[in-house]
């Protein structure tokens, strides 16, 4: 056996995945030195796309978190902009992003050290947490999966956390899952035969078609539904490509509240794919920041410096540093490929090699 391939069987991070979604996850988790209940955790998280860490929030927390719902979610409240940082959005008065920017006990949640110690093990590189949302009802949200929405170049990247803030009933529209559907295709618009929209946000015919997707899957492979009916500081870990949504409210006015962490991992290229033409090389990228240090996290692959050329309706190419064509680039390249076409089409291939040198294809 080479020496190669004797890394790819030994070493977790010689295939650019996460670890989880290895083919040789299973030979290196048992030959890993830890603690048997880690191993069965992230064996679990593997199989079913999920994990629970059952009443894993201390409540002198959680209370910290409630107590800041009333300011928090008053209509009347407005947080000005902290240099550096995302903004606070509260525009849609259902939920609060980021909020962690000027709440430390948010801040806190998100970062709890031995959830970031879990996703470092699963996943095989350190976790970025970028984004959190506070919630004071259910969503009622439609099953869907994060993998639309969020995506990482290499792929799969990405998951999230769920954090119940108060006992979760039947009443309250309690979150619903479908274990092993992260083992689905992960869709992209092009296998939809859909076109990005513009702007950032994602709606319209595309997403309307991807959730009518998601409901014939759902029929078609006889997924089961679960709802987590768990008493408060439990908290739910998914990967990104499970398929998840929020149950109706049972008792209107019940409050179901929560707070949602997610994740990407660092050395990537963080995007959107509902917003992406992924076969043009098109990519809406996130402005993300990592929420343990406050700063802004910086597109890579694999850790390598990636540079991004704005294109059209917010999205971007993606080039290596140095390797970004000028505007005189792109039309020299244009009107000497233009002419070898020319040439060849009348068999005067010598002249037509030229062109093509000329044009900087041999470069």
């Amino acid at each position: 056996m080479s020496e190669d391939a004797d890394a790819f069987l030994t070493e977790p991070g010689s295939l650019r995945t996460p670890w989880i979604r290895s083919p040789f996850f299973d030979a290196q988790l048992e030959a890993a030195a830890v603690d048997p209940a880690l191993k069965e955790r992230t064996r679990r998280f593997r199989d079913d796309g999920y994990v629970v860490f059952e009443r894993a929030v201390d409540d002198a927390l959680v209370d910290e978190i409630v107590g800041l719902y009333p300011w928090l979610f008053d209509p009347a409240t407005r947080i000005d902009p902290v240099e550096g940082r995302p903004p606070v959005l509260t525009d849609d008065p259902r939920r609060r992003q980021d909020a962690w920017v000027v709440c430390p006990p948010i801040r806190a949640l998100a970062t709890r050290p031995e959830l970031l110690e879990f996703l470092r093990f699963a996943y095989g590189r350190r976790p970025i947490p970028f984004q959190t949302l506070n919630f004071e009802f259910g969503t009622e949200q439609s099953a869907h999966s994060d993998a639309i929405h969020f995506d990482t170049l290499p792929s799969g990247f990405m998951c999230g956390a769920w954090v119940a803030l108060e006992d979760m009933t039947e009443e309250n529209g309690p979150l619903v899952y479908y274990p092993g559907s992260h083992l689905l295709p992960e869709l992209q618009l092009e296998h939809l035969g859909a076109w990005p929209a513009g702007g950032a946000v994602a709606s319209g015919p595309s997403y309307d078609r991807y959730t009518a997707y998601v409901e014939a899957v759902v029929r078609a492979k006889g997924l089961e539904a679960r709802r987590l009916t768990v008493p408060r500081g439990t908290i739910l870990v998914w990967d990104s490509n499970l398929l998840h949504g929020g149950a109706p409210i049972a008792v209107p006015g019940r409050t179901r509240m929560s707070q949602v962490t997610h994740y990407y991992f660092e050395g990537c290229v963080y995007y959107s794919p509902i917003l992406s033409s992924r076969p043009l090389g098109e990519y809406r990228l996130k402005v993300i920041h990592d929420v343990v240090t406050g700063e802004r996290v910086p597109h890579t692959l694999n850790g390598a410096p990636i540079e991004a050329v704005p294109f059209l309706e917010g999205r971007d190419r993606l080039v290596r540093p140095g390797r970004a064509p000028s505007t005189l680039d792109v039309w020299r390249r244009r009107a000497f490929g233009r002419a070898e076409r020319f040439l060849r089409k009348r068999r005067l291939d010598r002249l037509a090699a030229s062109a093509r040198r000329l044009g900087g294809d041999d470069a």
